[in-house]
């Protein structure tokens, strides 16, 4: 990135030089063209060209210079107005020379030193504010990486992070059901376990997948749950089958039903009802995830039994859909609904 924008201030000095260079010659031409008696010396025009020579080179010195060191403003204006005391000397000499050498005066090596100074002046404002510009769009491309990184370590950590509590009391209940010799349950309950795992680990989190397999999934989930929790636990589901084959994230339902399950159902002697409720309006498939836990004693709207807060949640929608996504949460003393609305996919096979 810093190459990048040396070479950017490099050719916008070249092209400052080049322009007032450029000016200055069409103004001669224009001079000439009006007043044809009036003839400019070779050697006056030789020597207007190696200071245009001198500008750049100086120019380009300070800038690979000041580049490498990163100067703040204050010093480049200083170094630049001393630069200028050496060129403007410079600059009168040549032309007092031209002229007639015995025309030369010292007293004149420092006049027209506002004339002189006025390119420089400009330039070293454009200048920083060039060399400020691309310092602002630097940090704004590193800060956009550095939160790219981060929501990906949170992705990597949501696709990775199982509650081992979860997973010892689902391991735990496997081995109970095989001593009770309730080998149908046995087999169903690893199954379940299986597909839970496999789905979680398997799915990058920044991928699309099929509503159903997610749903599949979290079915897998809430029958372990139902093992541990029995009649505490209580699901409805209301997905249409027409919605089954439209694309979401990967995981993203699934900490909200985790959240449902923790704060819901295992909080509460009498346990909670989830609800999974999808529908096609407008255009949009809406999701809701429902509990009629304790609702807004629950928790705040940045946590998530995962780990993973619903503003994560939020900018994995941004991140696939942009504007067109949206997540409401609606914490009522009678429950507690997370509300998910995706641009709808059209027809898929």
């Amino acid at each position: 990135m810093a190459n990048v924008q040396l070479q950017q201030l490099l050719r916008f000095n070249l092209g400052y030089w080049l322009s007032l260079a450029l000016l200055d010659f069409g103004l001669m031409l224009l001079w000439w063209l009006l007043m044809p008696e009036y003839k400019f010396e070779l050697p006056y025009m030789a020597s207007k060209l190696a200071m245009v020579i001198l500008e750049i080179a100086v120019s380009t010195w300070f800038i690979r210079w000041s580049f490498a060191r990163q100067l703040p403003p204050v010093k480049v204006c200083a170094a630049a107005a001393l630069i200028l005391c050496v060129y403007t000397p410079l600059n009168n000499l040549s032309w007092m020379l031209v002229k007639d050498p015995e025309y030369f005066r010292p007293e004149m090596l420092l006049s027209e030193l506002d004339t002189t100074s006025l390119p420089f002046f400009i330039w070293v404002l454009c200048y920083l504010t060039f060399w400020r510009y691309q310092q602002q769009q630097s940090k704004l491309q590193e800060s956009t990486r550095l939160s790219q990184n981060i929501q990906q370590l949170e992705l990597q950590a949501l696709q990775h992070q199982l509650n081992p509590h979860f997973t010892f009391n689902a391991l735990n209940s496997v081995c109970a059901l095989l001593e009770a010799e309730r080998y149908d349950d046995a087999e169903t309950m690893s199954e379940q376990l299986s597909t839970f795992l496999r789905y979680s680990l398997s799915k990058s989190p920044d991928s699309l997948v099929r509503l159903a397999d997610e749903l599949s999934a979290i079915e897998a989930y809430l029958t372990l749950q139902k093992t541990r929790f029995g009649d505490k636990l209580k699901v409805i589901w209301q997905i249409d089958e027409s919605l089954k084959a439209q694309q979401i994230p990967a995981l993203l339902l699934q900490p909200l039903i985790e959240n449902a399950v923790k704060y819901a159902v295992a909080t509460r002697q009498q346990g909670a009802t989830i609800t999974i409720h999808g529908s096609h309006q407008q255009e949009q498939l809406l999701l809701e995830v429902t509990d009629d836990g304790p609702g807004s004693t629950l928790i705040s709207d940045h946590s998530c039994s995962s780990g993973v807060g619903l503003a994560n949640i939020r900018n994995r929608l941004k991140q696939h859909f942009g504007d067109r996504a949206s997540l409401a949460v609606l914490a009522l003393p009678t429950g507690f609904q997370v509300n998910i609305c995706l641009p709808w996919q059209g027809s898929r096979g």
